[in-house]
This record gives structure tokens, C-alpha cells and sequence, in this order.
């Protein structure tokens, strides 16, 4: 049997463990494949392959994606070749280069970003 304050700490272990620091993808990684991450993925490097995160996706300066990502917020400061579902926010910042189909409630393109491709505007659940 667990006593009260086992039981708590158990509880507040499992609590810190799904709400972690995410995954950062270096700058000198190249991954191929599926990267998923219930928190935010901050990507440095170079992936082939889809990226997931239930919580928001940093394509920093530099950084390359060839594959689909999906999030509630999508950052984009380095090249993304590929769809971009980004439920709340979609943003591609003065560096970002996005070829491919986006689809999101609220899309921001600073001036000197590249985008090509087709954009859908969604409406978020509840509005």
C-alpha cells in the first residue's frame, strides 16, 4: 500500500515528466524519420521526416525540415519543404523559407519571408 506523500510524489513525478523541457534537435544532427514530442521541439539542425508536437514547433535560422509538421504553434526562421498544420498560429519570420501547403487559424509572414505554395485558413474549435 502507498501511503499519502508516496502517492503525491509518484503524482508529481508523472506531472513533471509530461509537461518536460521537449526535444531540441542540435545544430550538427541530421535525423531521418519521425520526430514526435507531446511537448515543443526546437529544431537546429536537419530533419527528413515528419515532425509532431502537441505544443509548438521552432524551425530556427539555419535549420532545415523536408516533411510534414504538425502543432498548435509553427515558428519558422530556417527552410521548410513540406505541409505545415499549425492549429493556433503558423509564423515564418524574415529568414524563414516555406515551400509547400499550409493550413491554420492565424498566419503571420514578416516581410522578407518566402513562402510558395497554398495557404487554408481554419477557424479554431469554440469560435
Amino acid at each position: 500500500m502507498i501511503s499519502g506523500v508516496e502517492e503525491r510524489l509518484m503524482f508529481d513525478k508523472n506531472e513533471v515528466a509530461a509537461s518536460g523541457p521537449g526535444t531540441v534537435v542540435g545544430g550538427n544532427v541530421k535525423l531521418t524519420g519521425v520526430l514526435k514530442d507531446a511537448n515543443d521541439i526546437t529544431i537546429y539542425g536537419s530533419i527528413d521526416g515528419e515532425v509532431i508536437s502537441e505544443k509548438n514547433v521552432m524551425i530556427e535560422e539555419n535549420a532545415t525540415v523536408k516533411g510534414p509538421i504538425t502543432a498548435k504553434v509553427v515558428t519558422v526562421s530556417g527552410a521548410v519543404n513540406g505541409s505545415i498544420s499549425a492549429d493556433t498560429k503558423l509564423e515564418i519570420t524574415p529568414t524563414g523559407k516555406v515551400i509547400g501547403s499550409i493550413t491554420t487559424s492565424d498566419l503571420i509572414i514578416k516581410s522578407g519571408a518566402q513562402f510558395d505554395g497554398k495557404s487554408a485558413m481554419i477557424k479554431l474549435k469554440g469560435s
